[in-house]
């Protein structure tokens, strides 16, 4: 097929053409930004709608630990108060029976213990009034008391005999810097 229409006019259909595709590309690039922009806006939106719930549960939850920390801050100061002093209580108590067992570790066969006062002051010496059945079971008293990790020294004060054929005996015991309780 032969054109016989003029070069001039063959450029402008020619540019008519590339004008309308640029324009239909326009169009869609127009369209596609107008939608890009709609959903942008649409999620900026909803971030929003988000951060401003999120705001509303962060106060919400600060107005509740206000709430209970007014209302157990005082509890926990009182229990944490008790506590230290019952702690206090029990580490200055005199734990006699940690003592008492202590001594009874040490206590020959042939030896009873008739009594003692214990008062918890290590600064004091404590006397222990002892039955024996033989002069060396006292003696031997005397001896197993100085093994005692909480006795400094041990002595005895007296020993006498009695009627039934043992033996009465005193023993004063010194104990170690914080060891009678």
């Amino acid at each position: 097929m032969i054109n016989l229409m003029p070069p001039a006019l063959k450029e402008q259909i020619r540019y008519a053409k590339l004008n309308r595709l640029v324009l239909r590309y326009v169009k869609v690039t127009v369209l596609v930004v107008v939608v890009l922009g709609g959903i942008f806006g649409w999620a900026l939106w909803q971030v929003g709608i988000n951060e401003s719930n999120a705001d509303k549960d962060l106060a919400d939850k600060q107005a509740q630990i206000s709430k209970l920390t007014a209302s157990f801050v005082p509890q926990a100061k009182q229990a944490s108060d008790r506590l230290a002093a019952i702690r206090y209580v029990q580490d200055t108590q005199t734990h006699f029976s940690k003592l008492i067992d202590d001594i009874a570790k040490v206590v020959p066969q042939g030896v009873s213990i008739d009594s003692m006062t214990l008062n918890g002051d290590d600064k004091t010496p404590l006397r222990i009034n002892i039955t024996a059945q033989k002069y060396a079971d006292a003696l031997n008293f005397r001896n197993a008391m100085t093994t005692s990790p909480r006795v400094a020294a041990a002595d005895l004060e007296s020993i006498t005999g009695n009627a039934a054929g043992g033996f009465q005996a005193v023993v004063v015991v010194g104990f170690k810097a914080g060891q009678a309780k």
